[in-house]
């Protein structure tokens, strides 16, 4: 998914995703969602990062990942965190996104 034409539409719909899950974790007031909360914020920037880079412009300080790097960064962010869940909830939101597109475009977020 990371090289083909649906890698932006795929990187934004699973960042949508994970600020869902961090909000919802504040709502709940679970045990240990402060952990995971912060995981998902990590997420994010790393998601954010990749955004940035496939656009070329690149954040200051951080161009991105390689590709074959990005998945095993999210899941020592998700895992320092206990957030896995909510990375595998980011990942299969991201994944009907861009199946829902079809054409690589942007589609609808849902929460």
């Amino acid at each position: 998914m990371l090289n083909s034409e649906s890698r932006e539409t795929f990187l934004v719909a699973m960042g949508h995703r994970l600020g869902i899950s961090a909000r919802d974790i504040f709502t709940e007031d679970r045990p240990g969602g402060l952990s995971q909360a912060q995981a998902c914020n990590e997420m994010m920037i790393c998601i954010w990062s990749q955004v940035w880079a496939t656009k070329g412009s690149g954040v200051t300080g951080h161009p991105g990942y390689p590709d074959a790097d990005f998945l095993p960064v999210l899941l020592g962010k998700a895992d320092a965190g206990d957030a896995r869940s909510h990375l595998r909830n980011a990942i299969e939101s991201a994944l009907l996104a861009v199946r829902e597109a079809g054409d690589g475009g942007a589609a609808p977020q849902r929460d």
